[in-house]
């Protein structure tokens, strides 16, 4: 989050994604409480001027996260351009069958 590198942040995501799969108590608290949820696995706290969100993978819709529009005649810094040429997407479509 603001004050974590992308290394520490990844790695937290990867955890609670896999605790989540397999822990119907964790999976609820994620959507109810995210921040706890974080602080839970990771041992780490997310500002609280940071928001965090997570959602269900539901069968029936797709959601899309949208890059923040570039104002007209702004010019990219390189941060941005970075971020948009080889910034990282996660798609995490996982559905279990019983």
């Amino acid at each position: 989050m603001n004050n974590w590198t992308n290394e520490e942040a990844k790695k937290a995501l990867d955890t609670i994604r896999k605790k989540a799969l397999t822990d119907e108590s964790f999976f609820e608290l994620c959507l109810k409480n995210p921040k706890k949820a974080v602080k839970e696995v990771v041992g780490k706290d997310v500002p609280d001027n940071f928001k965090l969100k997570f959602i269900e993978n539901k069968a029936d819709e797709i959601i899309v996260v949208l890059p923040t529009p570039v104002k007209k005649n702004k010019t990219l810094s390189e941060e941005e351009l970075d971020s948009v040429a080889g910034g990282v997407a996660t798609w995490i479509t996982t559905r279990l069958c019983l």
